[in-house]
This record gives structure tokens, C-alpha cells and sequence, in this order.
């Protein structure tokens, strides 16, 4: 189904040339493209690819989530670079449009939960990654804003902790329903953000904090999960948080999805 959505994007808002494929596709430059179209045709296509990319992005491919996530808040009111930059993104997919998860049997079932948070952006409303594995295969990620501004990256990074717990309970009860009982444990990779859902002390900096945050730290110390940290370099949630550079990204890729022989060459949308 992937392929067949990207191709059809492809044919439709790239304008590929008969008998183009993945490996050699002639393509309008993003400028030329937004240059031949009206404005109400342009609005169109633009809500056209986000949405596209937008299924894409959340059913296989989780590399651009950020990007799709970023480019959804201008369906409205966008504007050129927004629109070339969706032009890349779907680019992107096309070239790459035989990537995907890969699926092989676990050797355990544990649950694992990634988050990351990057701080600020528009409203001061920083980005929540999250990303879950089941033994050894990626079940599900999200890449979204968080719905309070956050006065330092701290409190950010306890936002998305919380809602990665949430995630955790809802898979932890899943498996019970089915005979299996595990503990997930939920990596984070800020050290401010651990001390303070270890030991919750309502200090100066944190005591303004929503109470339905909370909810980390009595998980925690119910024993229902468990917490540690890793460092920055080795959060896959990374990818859901901030831009990276095409080597980081192929390398995450190469973790979990099988990938076409164009993806070590192909670039990320920047």
C-alpha cells in the first residue's frame, strides 16, 4: 500500500515523465513547480501532499514525522519555502518509496519506550518524540507539540516523559490481556528530567508544573515502570525531535527498516 500511495503522489503533484522510475525520475525543480501554479491549485496540492506524506509517515515511515508534523501546522497559510520543502519530502519518499519497516520474530517481549523532547519553537511549545519497540521491532512513534509551554528544557523533557509512560501502560495492559506480564522501562536522555521524577520535589523550578504530569512518577514508584537514562546519541527518538543529517538518519533507518538499494544515497529533506 505505501508504494502505491507514493507512486501515485509521485504522478500527481511531481509530474514525473512517462516511464520515469524511482532511480532516474525527471522532476520539476520546487521552484518551477510552484511557479506554474494558481493559488487555489497550489493550496490544494500542498494539503495534498501533506496529507499523503501524513499517513506514510505515521504507518511505515518514521523518519518524517518531524517534517510532516512541522509542514501540517501551514495547510492554511503557508508559503513558498513550506511548499518546496514538502516538494522534498515527497521527492524523498519517491526515491526511497520501497523503504519500509522490517518485521522478523522477537526473542523477547519486552517493551521499550524512547522520548526525547527538543525545547521551544512556535508558542514556546516544545516537540515531543516518542517511539516504541517490542522486543527488538518498532511498534509505534508519534512526533507532535506539547500542549503547554515549558519554561525550561527540563520541565520539556518531563512532558513527553509522561506521555511515553502513558504509551507504556496501554501496551503493558495490551500484552496482560494476552497472557504475557512485562515491566516496560522508558529511556530518556536527560538528567534533569530522571532526578526529577526519581525523587518529585515540589522546588521553586518544578512546583508549577500540571499535576497530570505527574503521573510518571507514580508509575515509577509503583513499580508498574521502570526508568533509566542513555545518552543523546543513542535515542532513536532523536529523529522525531530535530533535523538530522543524512548519515544519522540512514543509520537509524538501517536499525529496523529494510531499505531499497537508493537509500545510502538518497538525502533526508532539509
Amino acid at each position: 500500500m505505501q508504494t502505491t500511495i507514493i507512486e501515485s503522489m509521485g504522478k500527481k503533484y511531481l509530474h514525473l515523465e512517462d516511464g520515469a522510475n524511482s532511480r532516474k525520475a525527471s522532476l520539476l525543480s520546487e521552484s518551477q513547480h510552484y511557479q506554474k501554479l494558481e493559488q487555489s491549485e497550489e493550496v490544494q496540492n500542498y494539503q495534498g501532499i501533506v496529507g499523503g506524506s501524513l499517513f506514510t509517515g505515521r504507518m511505515t515511515r518514521p523518519e518524517i514525522s518531524i517534517y510532516i508534523n512541522l509542514l501540517g501546522r501551514r495547510t492554511k497559510d503557508h508559503d513558498r519555502n513550506n511548499y518546496q520543502t514538502a516538494l522534498k519530502v515527497l521527492r524523498y519518499l519517491y526515491l526511497t518509496k520501497f523503504d519500509g519497516l522490517h518485521l522478523k520474530k522477537a526473542d523477547n517481549l519486552e517493551i521499550r519506550i524512547y522520548v526525547d523532547a527538543s525545547y521551544g519553537g512556535e508558542e514556546s511549545r516544545s516537540q515531543s518524540g516518542v517511539m516504541m519497540t517490542l522486543g527488538n521491532q518498532l511498534i509505534g512513534w508519534y512526533s507532535r507539540r506539547q500542549e503547554i509551554a515549558s519554561l525550561s528544557i527540563t520541565e520539556a523533557e518531563y512532558i513527553v516523559d509522561c506521555e511515553g509512560a502513558k504509551d507504556a501502560a496501554w501496551m503493558q495492559q495490551f500484552l496482560v490481556e494476552l497472557g504475557i506480564t512485562t515491566r516496560p522501562t522508558l529511556y530518556t536522555d536527560s538528567e534533569g528530567a530522571y532526578n526529577l521524577r526519581k525523587v518529585l520535589k515540589f522546588a521553586r523550578r518544578s512546583r508549577h508544573i500540571e499535576h497530570r504530569y505527574h503521573y510518571l512518577h507514580q508509575q515509577v514508584r509503583s513499580g508498574k515502570l521502570s526508568i533509566t537514562t542513555i545518552a543523546g546519541k543513542n535515542n532513536p527518538a532523536d529523529i522525531l525531535t530535530k533535523l538530522l543529517p543524512m548519515s544519522v538518519m540512514n543509520g537509524w533507518k538501517e536499525l529496523w527498516m529494510s531499505t531499497s538499494p537508493t537509500c545510502s544515497k538518497t538525502k533526508p529533506p532539509s
